[in-house]
């Protein structure tokens, strides 16, 4: 482990209630809840069942989780009863469970998500667990009050893809900076035929993830940390990192003329322009996109290739994880053991395989084995699987990128898409983007003081 997330183990985040009452919020790619309810003491726990609620509903990880769980009771006589919300509902479910005194023992979504929970001192010390299975990096770990609070499974990445064929016909060498983006958009740019890119301006989270991802490529910080008052304060208008967040608008406005509007557009309209061959490059989390094109355009499924952002300042990109989240108020030990069991039965794989090369295993160990690698899918696009090897660990949570410490406050800009609205008030309105930081830097300043 390094020393700055050693250092961060070892800080007790002395959160209130009221604190995160005032900050909470449900950290995820476009998910917004309102803040958990504290339920003091729980319903007893029953030690011989587990509820687990999953995010993940994929017809194939369910046929997968139903192998698991069967062979769990079996080993242990645990019984796990699933349920399956949707990611537009789980948050909700959660809630409600933990309103009512029964929370649920597992819950498998965003660590963003689990986040909130940990604030609220409701999530359990897994710390034994994530030491156990091993191989989990720096850069997936979820820690409060000095220990880990989520179990990770699996991660996504943020890159780009584009069609191979198309640079190859113009003589075109794939993207490496903010320049090569732009001439290349530039010069493939054909509508109404093809766009040369495609940059969403919409309140969505495909578009706040974008400008999320150029600002971390330009080194542009939303917080700061501040020693003295130990806590984050408003940083995007100040100084330098309101110098960068122009560069980073502008640089998604310049591109913005070679696209689509998309004044609407968020992950299904991503994938579906690029399917359809409506655009030569696109930015996605993961690698659903390619599914996508696999299932519906073979044609160009084989010059459908990946290639990192563009770095400025930094390599890092946004980093979406995944993983086990334990109530402390549960049947703690039961889930425990199963998400032990989980990660080493031998069908972990085939769940990493529901959806191939998009749903990234958390450990390394695991992407280089060749039980992993044994997959037809991933056979054929190996050079997917090397590419995110390259650029492995290079990611960032939002809630570790302003400082060592764990950020409460990154759902005041996350959970609304302020970064779509940022996008559509300069790409569509045509709002200047030195005004746009300001507002959206007051925006964030108002939530705080609203709450607190």
């Amino acid at each position: 482990m390094s020393e700055t997330r050693q250092q961060t183990k070892s800080v007790s985040h002395c959160l209130s209630r009221r604190t995160f009452l005032q900050y909470a919020g449900i950290v995820g790619i476009g998910a917004i809840a309102g803040p958990q309810i504290w339920i003091p003491s729980a319903r007893g726990a029953q030690k011989n069942q587990v509820v687990f609620i999953s995010e993940e509903s994929n017809p194939k990880a369910i046929a997968v989780y139903e192998t698991i769980n069967a062979d769990f009771e079996k080993n242990t006589g645990i019984k796990v009863v699933m349920e399956y919300p949707g990611f537009a509902n789980i948050a909700k479910r959660v809630a409600t469970l933990i309103a009512a005194g029964t929370p649920a023992e597992i819950v498998w979504y965003g660590a963003g998500q689990g986040m909130n929970l940990a604030l609220e001192d409701q999530l359990a010390d897994v710390s034994d667990v994530v030491q156990e299975v091993g191989g989990i990096p720096d850069n997936l770990q979820l820690i409060y009050k000095g220990a880990d609070r989520s179990i990770p499974t699996s991660q996504q990445f943020t890159y780009n893809w584009y069609r191979k064929d198309l640079y190859e016909q113009k003589g075109l060498n794939s993207i490496a900076t903010w320049e090569d983006y732009i001439h290349v958009a530039k010069t493939l740019n054909n509508p109404p035929t093809i766009y040369g890119c495609i940059i969403p301006s919409a309140e969505t989270g495909a578009s706040h993830v974008l400008l999320e991802t150029t600002f971390m490529s330009n080194d542009v910080h939303w917080f700061e940390y501040n020693e003295t008052k130990k806590q984050y304060e408003v940083a995007l208008d100040k100084g330098i990192n309101k110098q960068r967040a122009v560069e980073a608008l502008e640089f998604l406005h310049e591109l913005h003329q070679y696209s689509p509007e998309a004044s609407t557009y968020s992950w299904a309209e991503l994938m579906s322009t690029f399917v359809s061959e409506k655009v030569a490059n696109s930015y996605y989390v993961g690698a659903r996109l390619l599914e996508r094109v696999m299932a519906n355009n073979e044609r160009i499924a084989d010059v459908t290739v990946p290639v990192r952002f563009p770095p400025r300042l930094t390599e890092q990109y946004y980093l979406s994880i995944q993983g086990f989240h334990l109530h402390n108020q549960a049947n703690v030990e039961g889930a425990k053991q199963y998400c032990k069991f989980f990660l080493q039965h031998p069908d972990y794989i085939k769940w990493l395989h529901a959806v191939p090369l998009h749903i990234i295993p958390a450990s390394r160990e695991v992407l280089h084995s060749a039980q992993y690698q044994e997959n037809p899918v991933i056979q054929k696009r190996m050079d997917v699987l090397n590419f995110l090897d390259s650029i492995w660990g290079k990611g960032m949570p939002p809630y570790y990128r302003d400082g060592k410490e764990l950020n409460p406050l990154i759902g005041l800009y996350q959970n609304e898409s302020l970064g779509g609205w940022m996008l559509a008030m300069r790409n569509i309105k045509g709002m200047k983007s030195e005004d746009i930081i300001d507002e959206a830097a007051n925006q964030v300043r108002k939530k705080i003081k609203e709450r607190g």
